[in-house]
């Protein structure tokens, strides 16, 4: 068979079968080159378009032009324009955009946004349209801003937060009587460059406000471990009882007589005796006394006592069934025994207790010697 048989046999196959399938094949090639003519086509039609399925901040621009996408992309970005708010506490601080001159790439993220749907072979791009297989791009935005700007904002801003902590304390005025008290303060330190971070990550984020970080550090003595203060005045024969330096109230007293005057300056409330007893000191003024007086409103020291550190602890504030204001005791401070038990109810161990005079203290008769300070009071340790 010559060569021009076998092409003719090829091309007309004497079997019906073998005919068949030729042209079967021939009519599916000239099928999917149309068809993909067709896609081809509409590929190009869509030129200059964003590819199926893109997305920027959450919108999609699928089959809009870039002028599009940029409008769209500036309606996203509205919310990313305006200030950012750092609340600590009470207080704001507001942070323009405009003042660290951020902005939005938006071009530059529409271009992008363009090319990696385009960039790609025809082929894929008409597979991912055939068979519905989006890329679902999803485009970072792009900002630009100073860097030193906005820290130099929070600086500022860490100025007016940042303080020192300061404990609670009382002044108290030795010459006029005058109690104040400073109040505590925590201390603040503002974490400038973690606070940077936090607003550099909401740049891009419609979370406008935000909390700075600040490092809180406790005052060892904060207001509320300062309450009852007490004043004792011994010419003005007054124990005052203050919250802070807010007088609560007023109570008659009576102090050391000359000779055995009650000493002055800050002391603290040491201990408190319920229903205290007394044992003899065996001074000049209990020789003619019994060993011991048990509790109850007849015991020298009445029935309640605050123990004060003054004087190694000898200067208690005690009851006294009959009081007598002035200077009469051996260094404690006497109430009434319905004072003293009003008061006990009021204080506790480590108030603080100032005793100062209002006017001078007149010295001991010249029978009795120099002053030589409070005596033991007789208070029995191992009391209820």
């Amino acid at each position: 068979m010559s060569n021009w048989e076998k092409l003719k046999s090829l091309v007309r196959p004497r079997n019906s079968f073998r005919r068949w399938l030729l042209i079967a094949a021939v009519a599916l090639g000239l099928v999917l080159v149309l068809a993909f003519s067709v896609m081809a086509y509409a590929d190009s039609v869509h030129k200059g378009e964003m590819f199926p399925h893109t997305y920027m901040l959450g919108v999609d621009i699928t089959g809009m032009t870039r002028e599009e996408a940029i409008q769209a992309l500036e309606v996203a970005l509205q919310p990313m324009m305006s200030p950012i708010t750092l609340q600590f506490k009470d207080r704001q601080w507001s942070l323009t955009p405009a003042d660290f001159d951020f902005t939005a790439d938006k071009e530059s993220m529409v271009e992008e946004a363009y090319d990696q749907g385009w960039q790609r072979s025809l082929l894929e791009r008409i597979f991912r349209r055939m068979l519905n297989k989006p890329l679902n791009l999803d485009i970072p935005i792009k900002v630009s801003y100073d860097r030193d700007k906005l820290k130099n904002s929070l600086t500022d801003i860490a100025s007016s937060i940042n303080q020192s902590v300061k404990d609670g304390s009382l002044e108290f005025n030795n010459t006029n009587g005058q109690l104040t008290y400073h109040a505590a303060r925590e201390g603040r330190k503002m974490d400038v460059e973690g606070t940077l971070a936090a607003v550099e990550a909401s740049l891009a984020s419609p979370d406008r406000v935000l909390e700075p970080l600040v490092q809180i550090t406790a005052p060892s003595l904060p207001d509320e471990k300062v309450q009852s203060v007490i004043v004792v005045d011994i010419m003005g024969n007054t124990l005052k009882l203050y919250n802070k330096d807010t007088l609560v109230r007023t109570y008659y007293c009576a102090t050391g007589m000359p000779k055995f005057s009650t000493p002055q300056g800050k002391f603290y409330i040491i201990r408190k005796e319920h229903d205290p007893a007394w044992t003899n000191p065996n001074v000049d003024w209990s020789k003619e006394m019994p060993p011991r007086i048990e509790p109850g409103p007849d015991n020298p020291l009445g029935m309640r006592a605050l123990v004060t550190d003054a004087a190694g602890g000898t200067v208690l504030i005690h009851g006294t069934r009959y009081l007598e204001p002035g200077l009469y005791s051996h260094g404690c401070i006497r109430l009434a025994n319905g004072d003293i038990v009003d008061l006990f109810d009021r204080v506790e161990v480590g108030t603080p207790t100032f005793i100062w005079t209002s006017s001078p203290i007149p010295p001991p008769p010249p029978d009795q010697g120099p002053v030589v300070g409070p005596e033991d009071p007789g208070l029995q340790t191992n009391t209820q």
